[in-house]
């Protein structure tokens, strides 16, 4: 039975405590602790300009960008997979479980918003190994170091603000951040990357329409990725479940309880690089 694989553990990867310390388990197993280590700290250092200008590529035409394809399509497939990525949280509540997690913290801009030309918002809190890293390297004016308390205030006011949550990962799958995220967030905007922005392990769908005020359009305002289909002065028709990321913003957010969340049946579980398909 594998260790690691939700289906066996339980526990999504994020969840794990191996997932917060680059010398557990498989991390380059092949290399020497210290040079392990060196070799994390080396591309880590390399992979911040590239996603300032991997998201500012995305973000200056957004859904009017063309498609990657071919060659380039395959690398960003297995660089999303392998090498930096993110997986959206059920709730605000595994947010929370992500921050009492990590033992070190700082608070960098968000390089989605910056790429599209909006500023920076300091609002991803880089976690353990990676904020350690940012200290080595002198960083601060990428941003500021904090503590618990205020990494898990921050989170809760940007759900107030209706963000949602992604835990990023580097060199898969050790957590690197945690990033309060919108309409700006560059994963929305790569669909043909399967698997480029990690839904939730929940999806949502439609508990009671009959529930639903035609006139409300809360569901619309908190469903970043469109996935909800509902006509103007019309009860909710469907959610579609291709385009769900399972935030669970709309299930929090509708005042009359018609959305619900429930497990998704097909998942990729990042902490073995595999898709899963639960079987009925």
């Amino acid at each position: 039975m594998c260790k690691y694989c939700y289906e066996h553990t339980g526990k999504i990867w994020y969840l794990q405590k191996d997932s917060y310390d680059i010398q557990a388990r498989k991390f380059l197993k092949v290399l020497p602790g210290r040079f392990r280590e060196w070799v994390y700290n080396f591309l880590d250092s390399k992979l911040d300009k590239f996603v300032d200008s991997s998201t500012e590529d995305i973000n200056q035409l957004q859904d009017k960008r063309e498609p990657y394809t071919g060659l380039k399509r395959l690398l960003y497939n297995y660089f999303a997979k392998n090498v930096l990525g993110g997986q959206v949280t059920t709730s605000i509540n595994d947010a929370y479980k992500v921050i009492e997690m990590g033992d070190d913290f700082f608070l960098h801009y968000c390089s989605c918003k910056k790429g599209a030309g909006a500023g920076e918002d300091f609002r991803c809190i880089f976690i353990n190994h990676n904020a350690v890293r940012q200290r080595k390297l002198g960083t601060h004016d990428r941003g500021r170091f904090i503590d618990k308390d205020e990494a898990k205030e921050i989170v809760k006011e940007h759900r107030k603000d209706g963000h949602f949550h992604t835990v990023m990962w580097g060199m898969r799958p050790k957590v690197d951040c945690i990033c309060n995220c919108d309409h700006y967030c560059a994963g929305l905007y790569v669909p043909e990357i399967r698997w480029g922005l990690l839904p939730s392990l929940k999806l949502t769908r439609i508990k009671d329409r009959d529930r639903c005020d035609p006139d409300c359009t809360i569901c619309l305002e908190t469903c970043y990725p469109k996935a909800i289909v509902k006509k103007q002065k019309e009860k909710v028709l469907k959610v579609d479940e291709s385009k769900c990321i399972g935030c669970h913003l709309c299930v929090e957010n509708c005042p009359r309880g018609v959305f619900e969340s429930i497990p998704r049946k097909v998942y990729y579980d990042a902490a073995v690089g595999k898709k899963v398909e639960i079987s009925k």
